[in-house]
């Protein structure tokens, strides 16, 4: 008996040391999404990680998969609205901040808007209303590892399109102008679904943040009705210490319209206007920037691509101090001749607002309308919807 005991004790020893060693080699991430059970490969010396949720960032590592039933208790709503031409339904979960808006047309066609369901270039996660990612998989219309389906995505019967990527969104102080801070590193404090009625669709998320050691509140509102393509995107920032506080908020993407992947066609468009060069816009003649997939000839392309465009709309009484459209982010390269539109990857929309100096106490706003431009059947070209923001 002394040898079996010693035996069976030395055996949950060895047991209880290895699973030890491999759980300390298994990263556990969990989203409050319980969308599913995903084992994917590990990272900076890790084995394993095991997630509830799936983003495309994540989707190239998965090791193996379980989705699960996507309409649980833990999303806020999932409610279904229809009318005679569209049919609206959504997912908001709450927790997690995260989710997707999808309408459906008679057609066939779809738009999807996902929210905060992407993973950033630091390795984290955002939470709240960003614009990037992709459907859960327990979706039907989850398409593993075609990110033409991702962000915001076009389906038009036949395949998908993509018109917006994960957004480049951030804000930060003038003395370090280099260094945004994202959504990722912003506190997410709670959201709430706050209008649901089958037709118009209003959810708020809400954020802190600390810049150059002053303490703000962010408040974000989405509004979105059924049947359109686009998504109306309400900012709100607070000064909550006791200084001021001078900030800039930066918003744009490298779209990748039509084809995920590659800016090759992209060319920026305005007030029927295109913009095949490095160009900033006077925010005060015109009120909207956007990408079309139409090939840019000072590039050497040919008009063979998708004909699909997207645009960024901004209250005309809350405009953004700079806007444009270049091979870059952060601007337009200066001089005698404007750089034409060239780059395979980075074709930019950036739109900046301020420096401005917020004393304690004060806010600072501004509107936006994000989404995809309408068609002239006529000339091919794209049309700005009429969103209300200026009209």
């Amino acid at each position: 008996m002394t040898n079996i005991r010693r035996i069976i004790i030395s055996g949950a020893i060895l047991i209880f040391f290895c699973s030890g060693l491999l759980l300390s080699k298994v990263t556990f991430h969990f989203n409050n999404e319980f969308d599913g059970f995903f084992i994917l490969e590990g990272e900076n010396g890790q084995w394993l990680e095991i997630t509830d949720d799936l983003t495309p960032e994540d989707a190239p590592h998965l090791l193996w998969g379980m989705p699960l039933n996507p309409f649980k208790s833990v999303v806020t709503s999932a409610s279904i609205g229809n009318s005679r031409d569209s049919r609206l339904d959504y997912r908001w979960n709450k927790k997690s901040g995260r989710g997707f808006i999808r309408n459906s047309w008679r057609d066939g066609s779809k738009i999807v808007i996902n929210l905060g369901r992407y993973r950033e270039s630091n390795g984290k996660y955002p939470s709240g209303l960003f614009i990037g990612g992709g459907l859960p998989p327990s979706d039907p219309d989850y398409q593993f590892l075609n990110n033409d389906a991702t962000g915001m995505t076009y389906f038009n019967g036949l395949r998908w399109f993509h018109v917006w990527c994960n957004v480049n969104e951030g804000v930060q102080s003038p003395s370090s102008p280099f260094i945004p801070i994202y959504p990722s590193d912003w506190k997410y404090m709670e959201s709430r679904v706050l209008e649901d009625d089958g037709t118009s669709l209003t959810i708020e998320s809400r954020h802190s943040l600390t810049l150059a050691g002053v303490p703000l509140d962010l408040n974000r509102v989405l509004f979105y009705t059924s049947g359109n393509r686009y998504v109306i995107l309400a900012t709100v920032i607070t000064n909550r210490g006791s200084i001021p506080s001078s900030i800039q908020y930066l918003y744009g993407d490298e779209p990748w319209i039509g084809d995920f992947g590659s800016s090759a066609g992209d060319v920026g468009w305005t007030n029927n206007e295109l913009l095949l060069t490095e160009r900033e816009v006077d925010t005060k003649r015109t009120s909207f920037i956007g990408m079309f997939d139409y090939g840019n000839p000072l590039a050497g392309e040919t008009h063979s691509f998708t004909g699909i465009a997207n645009f960024i709309e901004w209250d005309r009484n809350e405009r953004p101090d700079k806007a444009y459209v270049s091979n870059f982010s952060g601007g337009t390269l200066r001089g005698p001749n404007p750089m034409p539109l060239v780059s395979q990857t980075n074709r930019f929309i950036g739109l900046q607002w301020g420096p401005h100096t917020l004393n304690p106490g004060d806010s600072f706003s501004f509107t936006i309308a994000v989404g995809m431009a309408n068609n002239d059947p006529k000339t091919g070209g794209p049309v700005l919807p009429k969103t209300g923001l200026n009209n």
